[in-house]
C-alpha cells in the first residue's frame, strides 16, 4: 500500500464550509466528486438556544454534552453573539463529547474535554462511560437526534436539557454525471458521515453499481444506510476523517471485511 489514492473516484459529502474530508482526499491523489446531501441551517428557536448558552456561561450546569461539531459551533456563535465566552464556568463544569473530530473542535474555541467515550464513539457510548450524578447537562442537538443522550443521562440521575442547536435539512447532493456515475460503477467509493446523509444518498441514487464500495462513518451511520437499503461495505472503525480515508484503502485494495 502506498500512500497515494491516484486514480480512485469517491463520492464525497460536504456542506458549507466543511470542505476538509473532500480536500484531503484530493491531496492524496484521489478524484472527488462532492454531493451537498445534506444543509446545516440555524435553530428554528434562536431565543431557546442564546437563554441555554446563558445559563451555561452563568454556571448553571454541572456538565454539557455534545455529539456533533455543528451544535459546538450554533453554541460558540450564540455565546459571542450575546459578548460570552462558553469557557467562562469551566471548571468546575465539564464538557463531554462523542468523538476525536468533537474534541478538536472544542480545543480550537478553548474548551476542555473532561470526557470522551474510549470505547464506541456514539451517543449511547456517552451515555454508558457518563458518570452517575445529580446536578444539570446541558444537551444541545440538531433537529433530527435522537433522545438516547437525553434519557440515557436522565437515568444515569441527572437533569438534561436538551435545545435544538441546528436544523439539517435535504441540500441538492450530486449533479446529474456524478448519480450516473454511481449507478455505471465509474466510481470506486462513497463515504456516508451519518444517517442524514445516507437518506438523501439513497434518495437520489436509485441504482448503486455492485462495485461501488459503501463506506459508513462509524455504526450510527452504517444502521441508518441499511435502514435505507444500501450495502455498507465497510465502516471507519472510528468517526473520524482518519479511519474514513484508511476504510477507503481498504475498500480500493479489495478488503470488504
Amino acid at each position: 500500500m502506498t500512500d497515494s489514492l491516484q486514480g480512485i473516484r469517491v463520492v464525497v459529502p460536504v456542506t458549507k464550509g466543511r470542505l476538509d474530508l473532500a480536500d484531503t482526499l484530493r491531496g492524496l491523489g484521489a478524484t472527488v466528486m462532492e454531493g451537498e446531501f445534506i444543509v446545516i441551517q440555524p435553530t428554528a428557536d434562536p431565543l431557546a438556544l442564546r437563554a441555554a448558552v446563558g445559563r451555561w456561561c452563568d454556571g448553571e450546569y454541572e456538565w454539557m454534552a455534545i455529539t456533533s461539531r455543528n451544535a459546538l459551533g450554533a453554541l460558540h456563535a450564540a455565546a459571542e453573539t450575546s459578548g460570552r465566552t462558553l469557557t467562562a464556568p469551566m471548571p468546575p463544569a465539564s464538557l463531554a463529547v462523542v468523538g476525536e473530530a468533537t474534541a478538536r473542535a472544542s480545543a480550537d474555541i478553548g474548551l476542555e474535554v473532561a470526557l470522551r467515550p474510549s470505547r464506541q464513539q456514539s451517543a449511547g457510548g456517552l451515555v454508558a462511560e457518563f458518570p452517575e450524578g445529580r446536578g444539570r447537562v446541558l444537551v444541545p442537538v440538531g433537529n433530527l437526534a435522537g433522545d438516547t443522550l437525553e434519557r440515557g443521562l436522565a437515568r444515569k440521575g441527572w437533569s438534561v436539557d436538551a435545545v435544538e442547536a441546528y436544523r439539517t435539512v435535504d441540500g441538492p447532493g450530486l449533479d446529474a454525471d456524478a448519480v450516473a456515475a454511481v449507478g455505471s460503477g465509474a466510481v470506486d467509493a462513497v463515504v456516508l458521515t451519518s444517517g442524514s446523509v445516507a437518506k438523501r444518498f439513497a434518495a437520489q441514487c436509485a441504482t448503486v453499481a455492485q462495485n461501488v464500495a459503501m463506506i459508513a462513518m462509524g455504526q450510527t451511520t452504517a444502521s441508518a444506510a441499511r435502514a435505507e437499503g444500501l450495502d455498507v461495505a465497510l465502516v471507519a472503525a472510528t468517526p473520524d476523517y482518519e479511519s474514513v480515508i484508511a476504510a477507503v484503502r481498504r475498500a480500493v485494495e479489495g478488503d470488504r471485511a
